[in-house]
C-alpha cells in the first residue's frame, strides 16, 4: 500500500527528511524509508535532501500488511480519512489479542473492514482501552500518522476526556491527582499507587450527584494502564462495577467507564478533530435516564 501527503504551504521549501522528522517517526525507520527506496515525489524517486514545494505530493510506500485475522462484525465509524479511522468501542471486547492467531477483538474487526475495501495496511492502534471501557478509539492507517499520534499523547496535545460513574459524593467536586502507579505484588491483574510506579496525573470534576453515585468527567494527562480506575479508587470512589478495585456492589454489570471525547490536530491535515460519543445506554440506565447530552458536554 501507499499513503500521499499532499505537502501545504507550512510545509514547503522544508526537506523530504525535514517534513518526515515531523511526524516524530523514530530514526531507524526514516533511514530505512530511503535506504529502501519507497519515498517518491510527484511519482519519481526522491532522496531525503530534496526541497519540497506547496502541492507536491509525497507518497510513502508500506510494505507492512494486514496483520490480524479478520472477524466479520460491524465497526460504529465515527470519523475516517486516508489517515485516520476512529470508531466507538462497545464493551467486554478488548482492543487486540494476545495472540495474532486468535480473532475476537476490536482490531481483528478493523482486519476485517480493511479486507472488504481491499486494503493490506497493518492495523495501528494508537492508545487502549480496557475491556469493559465504551467508547472513542483511534487507528491510524499510516506508519506516520501513528507516530504523530504516538507523539501528541506523550505531549498531551491529544486530549482524552473519559465519562465514569463513582462510587458516592465527593467532597472535593473537582481536583488533580497526581499520585504514581505501579505492578502489584500481591494481585498479577491488578495495579496500585506506588512510590516506585511511574508518575501518572488524572484531572477530575463531578458533573452530577445521585443517590450513592457521581457523574464524573476525567481528563488523562498520563496514560498508565487502569489510571482512572485505580486514582479513583485511591481516593475513596471506585468507578461502579469495578470489583478488581474495590467497587463489590452488584448494580452495574460491567466497569462503568466510557471515552467521550478526543480532541486533536490532525497529523497531515492540520485541521482540529474533536469528537465525542454519548455514554451507552447501560451508563443512561444506571443514571435512570436523567443524563441527557446537555450534561456531559462542559468544557475541559
Amino acid at each position: 500500500m501507499t499513503t500521499n501527503y499532499k505537502i501545504s504551504y507550512k510545509d514547503s521549501d522544508k526537506s523530504i527528511k525535514e517534513y518526515i522528522e515531523g511526524f516524530h517517526l523514530g530514526k531507524t525507520k526514516l533511514h530505512l524509508l530511503f535506504q529502501e527506496k519507497r519515498v517518491r515525489l510527484n511519482g519519481k524517486p526522491a532522496v531525503h535532501q530534496e526541497i519540497l514545494k506547496e502541492n507536491d505530493i509525497l507518497t510513502l510506500e508500506d510494505r507492512e500488511q494486514l496483520d490480524y485475522l479478520p472477524d466479520p462484525k460491524k465497526l460504529d465509524i465515527l470519523f475516517e480519512d486516508d489517515y485516520l479511522l476512529i470508531v466507538n468501542k462497545p464493551c467486554h471486547i478488548l482492543v487486540h489479542p494476545d495472540d495474532k492467531k486468535k480473532r475476537g477483538t476490536m482490531c481483528n474487526i478493523v482486519a476485517y473492514y480493511y479486507q472488504n475495501k481491499g486494503w493490506s495496511y497493518p492495523v495501528r492502534y494508537a492508545h487502549r482501552l480496557d475491556i469493559d471501557t465504551t467508547g472513542i478509539l483511534i487507528f491510524a492507517k499510516d506508519s506516520l500518522t501513528l507516530a504523530k499520534l504516538d507523539y501528541l499523547i506523550s505531549t498531551h496535545e491529544l486530549k482524552r476526556t473519559y465519562l465514569c460513574l463513582a462510587k458516592g459524593r465527593f467532597k472535593e467536586k473537582a481536583g488533580r491527582i497526581d499520585a504514581p502507579i505501579g505492578e502489584d505484588r500481591h494481585h498479577q491483574q491488578r495495579k496500585r499507587i506506588s512510590k516506585t510506579g511511574k508518575r501518572a496525573i488524572t484531572d477530575y470534576e463531578v458533573l452530577k450527584e445521585y443517590k450513592g453515585f457521581s457523574l464524573v468527567q476525567v481528563n488523562l494527562l498520563t496514560g498508565r494502564t487502569h489510571q482512572i480506575r485505580v486514582h479513583l479508587a485511591s481516593i475513596g470512589h471506585p468507578i461502579l462495577g469495578d470489583e478488581l478495585y474495590g467497587n463489590l456492589e452488584g448494580k452495574a454489570k460491567r466497569v462503568m467507564l466510557h471515552s467521550y471525547r478526543v480532541s486533536f490536530e490532525h497529523p497531515v491535515t492540520k485541521q482540529i478533530i474533536c469528537l465525542e460519543k454519548p455514554i451507552p445506554y447501560d451508563m443512561k440506565k444506571i443514571i435512570g435516564g436523567e443524563a441527557n447530552d446537555s450534561n456531559l458536554s462542559k468544557k475541559n
